[in-house]
């Protein structure tokens, strides 16, 4: 067996720099002249601890998301920007988004924002059931513009009311409710519900007495 040309000094270095989150490349540079290659570091430093960023972030995360109500995505979302030194207003790169998404055990859960957790079903029915009320209402509004302006089309008007408030949204309205109900599913296995209350209505006694 071919003895390895890396000595015991240049592994030790090597395994430090990897520890620290330097890349195989950058390892390989520095410490070429003494027999690490990039090859080398793929086959030896696969299994070093790597203390990085996306390490501490893990440490910070994990605990959070395993709890019962998981972890709001707001919340997910901002530890992901503090970690890595993201401005507010900057996009998550998706590569970074993915992989600390694929680092989370099996029990994580990241809670949508609208989600009360202890009136999971509650909530998400309560907000289909504005949503509907919000659509009836844009027809009408949609219908009314088109009986004055004949020659608009509906479904541009339509999207042009709706864009004019929220935007474009990548995902269609069915994949956002599906998200929705398995968000739901999710937490309700998870957080114990409490059964929504009704709001109680005072009686109106002077709207009474004049209706008598």
């Amino acid at each position: 067996m071919a003895k390895s040309k890396v000595t015991e000094e240049a592994r030790a270095r090597a395994t430090q720099m990897r520890s620290v989150g330097t890349s195989y490349r950058d390892i390989a540079a520095e410490l070429g002249s003494q027999g690490v290659t990039e090859n080398w570091c793929k086959r030896n430093l696969n299994t070093v601890i790597v203390f990085d960023n996306h390490y501490f972030l893990m440490e910070e995360l994990i605990p959070l998301a395993v709890r019962p109500e998981g972890i709001p995505r707001l919340q997910f979302r901002a530890k992901i920007k503090a970690a890595y030194g993201l401005p507010s207003g900057v996009t998550i790169p998706e590569a970074i988004e993915r992989r600390t998404k694929r680092a989370l055990p099996y029990d994580a859960f990241i809670r949508p924002d609208w989600m009360e957790p202890e009136f999971a079903r509650a909530s998400h029915l309560e907000l289909v059931h504005d949503a509907t009320i919000l659509v009836d209402r844009l027809e009408e509004m949609v219908a009314e513009f088109c009986v004055r302006y004949p020659t608009a089309s509906i479904w541009h008007v339509r999207q042009e009311i709706i864009g004019h408030i929220l935007g474009s949204h990548p995902a269609s309205p069915l994949v956002h409710g599906k998200r929705m109900v398995d968000a739901v599913d999710t937490i309700e296995g998870r957080v114990p519900q409490i059964p929504p209350v009704e709001p109680a209505f005072i009686d109106d006694e002077e709207f009474d007495h004049h209706c008598i």
